[in-house]
């Protein structure tokens, strides 16, 4: 009797989602995939298709296919490098350019892997980013900006900064410049920000993430002598 109540629930529960989606199959939108940058099924296909597979998957959490690396990537790298190797997109290939620094990460631990800072089922924030903050992403983890360190928040060029070379775009091969942001840190402007000297992808070898060497170079970028 408990068994056919429960299945009579479950066609009603059923009839009432196709009812509400007017006759369409309901597949949700996985935590924001649908819409975003990563929603790259045909339309009708479920978005998760195209990452996971629930039978014979490729990895662990059910990727649909074997993560395409050669071995010189552990964790969640290889993953995302399926796609960001540049055979699918270029966007973001040079941070998996081991030949420069990337943000500490714990490879293989959920949460502290590339998904400490990303979620790729997408976030209200840019590039996939779990928190807020722009340009001051970094200050969500890291307090050291202030009195004692260097300030983040001041305009620069209120100041008389205007830095030498204001531009870092690893897109185009450039790894080098201290850029200005505008006080949000969603674009140029007059702000110096956490990221106007550090990127916590495409550092400088060597270095803490800088955006330039070390000593004089990355100071008097800036504070000219």
């Amino acid at each position: 009797m408990k068994r056919q109540i429960c299945l009579a629930a479950l066609v009603v529960v059923a009839i009432a989602i196709f009812a509400v989606s007017g006759g369409r199959p309901v597949f949700g939108d996985e935590k924001g995939v649908s819409g975003t940058k990563h929603d790259v099924v045909t339309p009708g296909t479920p978005v998760c298709v195209n990452c996971h597979i629930p039978h014979e998957a490729g990895a662990d959490v059910l990727w649909a296919a074997k993560p395409n690396t050669d071995g010189q990537f552990a964790g969640l790298r290889p993953l995302c490098f399926s796609c960001h190797d540049g055979t699918v997109t270029s966007v973001g290939t040079f941070a998996f350019d081991l030949s420069r620094p990337l943000h500490l990460r714990s490879s293989g631990v959920r949460g502290a892997d590339c998904d400490r800072c990303h979620d790729v089922h997408g976030t209200p924030y840019a590039k996939f980013l779990k928190l807020p903050g722009g340009a001051d992403f970094c200050r969500n983890c890291h307090d050291k900006a202030g009195p004692v360190n260097h300030p983040v928040d001041v305009n620069a060029r209120a100041r008389g900064i205007d830095p030498v070379d204001s531009t870092w775009n690893p897109y185009k091969g450039d790894f080098s410049g201290t850029r200005l942001w505008n006080a949000e840190g969603t674009g140029p402007g007059e702000y110096v920000k956490c990221l106007s000297c550090h990127a916590t992808h495409g550092g400088t070898p060597g270095t803490q993430f800088n955006t330039m060497p070390l000593g004089g170079v990355l100071c008097e970028n800036c504070h000219k002598k």
